[in-house]
């Protein structure tokens, strides 16, 4: 029984490894099925999470005329959303006022958690000086001094004085090396995660080969 239940796994994974030969109609399967196992959870879990407690909340508010106004809220947003599938100008233009909110509320978000999770905990560890051993002390200096050229790199005006001007290049160049490095790591980092995804794939499908056969 486990042998024919992982066999779907094993075909999905070789199917998917057919990508190496072209865009083949085996990897366009996979693709459309995963897409559509990936939709059809989405919808069960926004289903049960989302709009039936949304629901269920404003049943149980129906006695309390200011909170079943609240709970309606997000009701009357998706409504309007809705309008654009109608496809007719006269209307669709209600769309624009809860995408408007959503956009809003997530640039919001986005540049509040890159200010409080990015930026100030890099300009607190680059203005932290650790005294504690001499390799502290270097990379310090070098968090420090890899912090300001890297901004410096970003500069798009020039000075009018040109041996400012020659300066500010120089550090630019140098931030450009650090942007290097870092983007190097990065990738890095990702190839080995990719590498270590594909060779648990592969043993899955050689351990599964290896049982049937011993079998």
């Amino acid at each position: 029984m486990d042998l024919a239940i992982n066999l779907i796994p094993v075909l999905l994974t070789l199917l998917v490894f057919s990508r190496l030969f072209g865009d083949t109609p085996a990897f366009r399967l996979v693709q459309y099925l995963f897409v559509g196992v990936a939709l059809g959870y989405a919808v069960v879990v926004i289903y049960h999470q989302v709009l039936r407690p949304a629901v269920v909340d404003l049943l149980l508010a129906s006695g309390q005329p200011g909170l079943v106004t609240l709970r309606l809220i997000p009701f009357v947003l998706a409504a309007l959303l809705l309008t654009r599938v109608s496809g007719q100008q006269t209307n669709s233009w209600l769309a624009n006022l809860p995408l408007a909110l959503v956009f809003g509320v997530g640039a919001a978000l986005v540049v509040g958690g890159a200010l409080i999770g990015t930026i100030m905990p890099q300009v607190l560890d680059a203005t932290r000086l650790d005294l504690s051993a001499p390799a502290a002390i270097l990379g310090s200096l070098v968090l420090f001094i890899g912090s300001i050229v890297t901004l410096l790199s970003f500069s798009f005006t020039r000075s009018a004085d040109p041996r400012r001007q020659r300066w500010l290049d120089s550090t630019a160049r140098v931030g450009r090396w650090f942007l290097l490095i870092a983007f190097g790591f990065f990738l890095a980092g990702n190839v080995s995660s990719y590498l270590a995804a594909l060779n648990e794939r592969l043993l899955f499908v050689v351990e599964w080969f290896r049982a049937v056969l011993g079998a």
